[in-house]
């Protein structure tokens, strides 16, 4: 059950953390978002849904390329970075959300859901 406590953002810039909701798998709509994530000082990116597992990787992978363009060490102290997770089938979104209020370095803060 979602705890009324958490803030769940969804009209603004991204909070420190985000949840992707995903109804459909869309690689090329999520590999557009962690651009955006990065700048906006994304830290933790869980996905639950369809394909979760192989849009974590779209996640991992784009970090690693957006480093290379950039001309940064992926996993590095340069490169870009976002710790990720993917659920199984039997997680639910509130699943997601517990563990995203739970991890890193800011336990509680503002999770973003993305629906996609």
């Amino acid at each position: 059950m979602r705890d009324d406590s958490i803030a769940l953002i969804r009209d603004r810039a991204f909070a420190n953390k985000v949840v992707v909701h995903s109804r459909g798998g869309d690689r090329a709509a999520l590999a557009h978002w962690v651009e955006q994530w990065l700048r906006d000082g994304v830290s933790y990116v869980g996905v639950v849904g369809t394909d979760a597992s192989a849009l974590q990787d779209v996640v991992d992978w784009t970090c690693i390329e957006l480093s290379l363009r950039d001309g940064r060490e992926p996993g590095g102290d340069d490169g870009y970075d976002i710790l990720t997770a993917a659920h199984q089938a039997d997680e639910s979104l509130d699943d997601a959300i517990e563990l995203a209020r739970l991890i890193g370095e800011h336990p509680g803060a503002p999770i973003c859901i993305v629906e996609i």
